[in-house]
Formats: structure tokens, C-alpha cells, sequence
């Protein structure tokens, strides 16, 4: 039996991680496993989609000419036997890319990358929480609402340095010296 969580998000059951990237994938709902619990929610809807493939493609654009690493899309990332969450966008530097396994990512990312949705909490809270403290040195949190990109630094153990760049503004990533994105021109 299910129970419904804030937000929009409902647990289905528990188990790990290796069982969870056993499961098969889901077209209709987007799952991850989070503190041991399959959480679903529904799928992202197309302008978050839209932007976030956008960023990637811009993103991917500056990377790979430099031969820097590899930009994924809605990968799953196992941080723990008890954390496998799916990230909006991620980014590792080539000399990470051997955590890229058939299934997942193992282990942090350099950078992640969430738009908010239905989950906001989870993403303004749970993610930021997580990634901070396993480790991802770069989140990105993009609110197309409010049309704006906060960037956070990880500085120890906790996100700090926090850039906040309107979608009207050019924004100039920290982790890729010399890249500006024009973020209202990946809009819808």
C-alpha cells in the first residue's frame, strides 16, 4: 500500500539500491529511490522538459569541443545503498567518467542540475541536503516560474556561494570559466 507524500509524490515500497536499477524503466512516472523508499512522481511536463533538454544541448555544445566530460539527461545516480535519484541534468568531468556504469552513475557528479516542479520541496530541500552531503560540488536549481538559476558552490560540507541569475541576465557558469548561457532563450 502506497502512501501519498507532499508535493505530489507517493511511496510505493523499499529495498536498495542495486534492486531498485533492477527495476524496469517507467515511461508514465519518474522514480527514485530515496532513503530506501521508491518514491514516484509524474513525469515532467514539456516546457521542463523542453528547458532542461535546451541546457543540456548548450551545455554540451561548450563541453565536448574541449573534451571536458559528458553532460547526461534524467540518469540515475547511486549515492548510497540508499540513494538513487534521477537529477534533471548532470555533468561529470572526463576523469569521473568511469563512474558511468551500463545502469547508473556510481557515485557523485560534478555538477546536477534540478527544474523545480510538483517536488519543490524535495529539491529546494531533500536534493540539497543529499547532494551536499555526498558530495556533488555544483547543484544548479532552475525555477522556469519565477524564470530564474540559483547556482550553489559546495564549500565543506554545505552549499554556499549562491549565484542567483535571472532568466533576463546572462548567466556565466563558475564550473566552465569562459561559457555564458542565455537562459531565456532555452525557454519554451
Amino acid at each position: 500500500m502506497s502512501t501519498v507524500q507532499p508535493k505530489g509524490r507517493s511511496v510505493l515500497f523499499r529495498m536498495t539500491s542495486d534492486q531498485f536499477c533492477d527495476l524496469p524503466p517507467s515511461e508514465s512516472f519518474k522514480l527514485e529511490l530515496l532513503e530506501g523508499e521508491v518514491v514516484m512522481a509524474a513525469r515532467p511536463a514539456p516546457t521542463h522538459q523542453h528547458f532542461i533538454f535546451q541546457l543540456g544541448v548548450t551545455v554540451d555544445q561548450w563541453v565536448k569541443p574541449r573534451d571536458l566530460g559528458r553532460v547526461l539527461l534524467d540518469t540515475l545516480m547511486k549515492l548510497s545503498g540508499n540513494w538513487t535519484l534521477a537529477p534533471d541534468l548532470v555533468f561529470l568531468w572526463k576523469r569521473h567518467l568511469k563512474r558511468v556504469q551500463k545502469k547508473r552513475i556510481v557515485g557523485p557528479v560534478d555538477l546536477a542540475a534540478e527544474v523545480l516542479s510538483a517536488g519543490k520541496k524535495i529539491d529546494k530541500q531533500t536534493t540539497f541536503t543529499v547532494y551536499a552531503r555526498f558530495g556533488i560540488p555544483w547543484y544548479w536549481i532552475i525555477d522556469l516560474r519565477k524564470r530564474e538559476l540559483e547556482e550553489y558552490e559546495l564549500v565543506g560540507h554545505a552549499y554556499e556561494n549562491r549565484v542567483k541569475v535571472s532568466f533576463d541576465e546572462p548567466f556565466a557558469p563558475r564550473i566552465f570559466p569562459g561559457l555564458t548561457i542565455h537562459l531565456a532563450a532555452l525557454e519554451w
